[in-house]
């Protein structure tokens, strides 16, 4: 029967294979180890093991990949306790949130660590609590006196992955390229010097960024994930008409850009200035099926493109949750962001549904945050989305009808 420990409670450890197991429920997170020194340090980045550095130079320390069943997130890291190093003092847990999302550990539900022997059985768990942090040390693994303990640690930050890496000594900069040295004024001599033995090369610092996902990627209420950025990114909008009504659905595309500036793409206003974002054509206008798609170049003016369907006045009262109204957003390299719509709406009287944003986050990747938002009953009012990635529902003109 395993321990539950209480924030400061230890308990002693075999010294033996361990698998360190997290779950939880809500926005996305990680699972990390410190391979950490008697002065609290990593040795080296390589002491840092995480999603990207699966395992420690050693392979004392391997970090295990991350499983979803439905919304339950299992992470996991086994530690060979018999085969960490004997400069290492103690392995530090850690379970951070993105810090570029405004998510925090409020959000995180059903939060449980368990330390699992070789054989799987429980030995200790922990409940960890957290409310404006977005980074925990939840618990630390630590010799004493020959053996090994663990203790619940359960501190949180507010500063994310990087600051806890940081803090421990990890390099996660981008390397600068070192300064050239001028050359010495010539001399006379009665030889040539042999020349210099050439600079060692500037250590690899460790990259924090998250390789983009690819395949298919379901993606729920407040979740976001990141996607490689490519020339063009489609996005369609779908829906599915009832047994005795053919719906008619328009999909807005609301562009932020850098400067201030807003601006709708629909079927009345098919493309912006430079054609970087396109629309392909209302249904009723040209269209076929059930599927109206909007193409986005990202260019460097673009803060943010976000996705709403507006539920034209010729479909009468009727329900985005009847229609099954979804999102889909495609970059073209293999990776396809599908916006899990769970919350719709059966109110027959909410005419708009803003489904997520796509904001310009760097030169290599774009950040797809997913909202589901519902319009106030009977507001035909559209959504401004700004520049710095929120939205607002209700704040802006009015739709025209067809």
């Amino acid at each position: 029967m395993s321990q539950t420990l209480a924030p400061g409670g230890n308990a002693a450890l075999p010294t033996e294979k361990v698998t360190v197991k997290c779950m939880h429920i809500g926005p996305d997170a990680d699972l990390s180890a410190l391979l950490l020194t008697a002065a609290g340090k990593v040795r080296t980045d390589e002491d840092f093991v995480f999603y990207g550095q699966p395992k420690s130079a050693d392979g004392s320390v391997v970090h295990l990949d991350k499983k979803k069943t439905g919304d339950v997130c299992e992470h996991g890291i086994t530690i060979d306790l018999a085969a960490i190093p004997a400069g290492i003092e103690k392995v530090a847990i850690t379970l951070t949130i993105d810090h570029e999302t405004p998510k925090t550990f409020a959000s995180v539900t059903s939060l449980g660590l368990a330390i699992n022997n070789a054989a799987g059985a429980a030995l200790v768990a922990m409940e960890p609590k957290g409310d404006k942090e977005n980074a925990f040390i939840i618990c630390e693994l630590y010799r004493r006196n020959g053996a090994w303990k663990v203790r619940n640690f359960s501190q949180g930050f507010t500063n994310g992955l990087a600051g806890i890496a940081t803090a421990f000594g990890v390099d996660v900069g981008d390397s600068a390229p070192a300064a050239a040295t001028p050359p010495a004024a010539a001399q006379p001599a009665p030889k040539p010097a042999a020349p210099p033995p050439p600079p060692a090369p500037a250590p690899v610092k460790v990259k924090l960024e998250k390789p983009a996902p690819t395949g298919k990627v379901n993606l729920k209420k407040g979740s976001s994930i990141k996607i490689a950025k490519t020339p063009e990114i489609i996005a369609t909008g779908e829906w599915s008409n009832t047994w005795t009504k053919t719906l008619d659905y328009d999909l807005y595309a609301h562009i932020a850009y850098k400067d201030g500036r807003q601006e709708v793409i629909r079927y009345d206003r098919l493309s912006n200035k430079d054609g970087s974002v396109r629309h392909h054509g209302d249904l009723k206008s040209g269209g076929s099926g059930t599927i109206e798609r909007v193409s986005v170049r990202m260019t460097d003016d673009i803060a943010a493109v976000g996705f709403s369907f507006y539920s034209a006045i010729e479909n009468g009262q009727g329900s985005f949750s009847h229609a099954k109204a979804r999102v889909s957003i495609d970059n073209g390299a293999g990776s396809t962001v599908v916006i899990q719509v769970e919350q719709m709406s059966v109110d027959p009287r909410r005419y708009t549904l803003y489904f997520g944003t796509c904001i310009n986050r760097d030169g290599e990747a774009v950040e797809i945050v997913a909202h589901e938002d519902y319009s106030q009953r009977d507001s035909e009012r559209q959504a401004v989305l700004y520049k710095d990635g929120t939205h607002k529902m209700d704040a802006g003109p009015e739709n025209r009808t067809k």
